[in-house]
């Protein structure tokens, strides 16, 4: 879950969510520019976070009861087997895309925990027999993996609501063509992105998310049971070239 502060408790936005937003992103994209396996590079993106019910696990709570945001939970391999399995059953290029996702999201850690680390030798040997059977040369899979690295670098700042103030600028990501892209907010609210990469001049994005009115919970089951009840609310964004 990315999880804020607000006055009266906390705004929750659930990970599917943040990737369903990636993927509207991704949608947009210039035609000519889009990676291979094209809607299955959309799936890819949109439940690159799939794998377990969020709001139902006794880690997205803290001990003091407040709901956890995603960044503090611990490195769980069960779950990011749980996440390959789930992407595996769709497709083998959905499975490397989401496999290629976990390496680069935890690489740089994985002497931390052993059972991580063995799970990424695994990921690793998984790749190359995936890019073996589709006949892809692994410079083609990176540059498809730059690709949803981008639009999910990209759903984040939105989601947890990084935008920089007086239309300062900030890095998004490095895309498939190796440039860094830039984001920020015009005077009028609509968000800008330099280069522009997307197809039209102009469109929106939404995601969903839901406020909760109470700081501590006594349980994950309460917390669930407050997200299940909780209004559902939608947070809009215009993008103008």
């Amino acid at each position: 879950m990315i999880v804020k502060t607000i006055p009266e408790g906390w705004e929750v936005i659930y990970q599917r969510a943040h990737g369903l937003l990636a993927a509207q992103l991704a949608n947009h994209w210039k035609v000519a520019d889009r990676p291979p396996y094209w809607t299955q590079t959309l799936i890819a993106i949109a439940e690159h976070d799939d794998g377990m019910a969020e709001s139902q696990s006794q880690e997205n709570m803290t001990k003091a009861g407040a709901p956890r945001h995603f960044k503090l939970l611990k490195y769980s391999a069960t779950q990011y087997r749980n996440v390959m399995e789930i992407a595996a059953s769709k497709s083998r290029w959905n499975a490397l895309m989401t496999s290629m996702h976990l390496s680069f999201l935890y690489g740089d850690i994985k002497h931390e925990d052993k059972e991580l680390e063995e799970f990424l030798k695994e990921q690793e040997q998984y790749q190359k027999r995936l890019m073996k059977e589709l006949g892809v040369h692994k410079k083609k899979a990176e540059l498809a993996y730059k690709f949803v690295e981008w639009c999910d670098a990209l759903s984040l700042l939105l989601c947890m609501d990084k935008m920089q103030s007086e239309q300062r600028r900030m890095d998004i990501s490095k895309g498939p063509d190796g440039t860094m892209y830039q984001l920020w907010q015009d005077t009028s609210g609509a968000m800008r992105v330099d280069p522009w990469p997307f197809e039209k001049n102009r469109f929106d994005v939404e995601v969903e998310f839901r406020h909760l009115h109470q700081l501590k919970f006594d349980s994950v089951e309460q917390l669930n049971s407050a997200l299940v009840k909780a209004e559902v609310k939608v947070r809009k964004w215009e993008f103008i070239k």
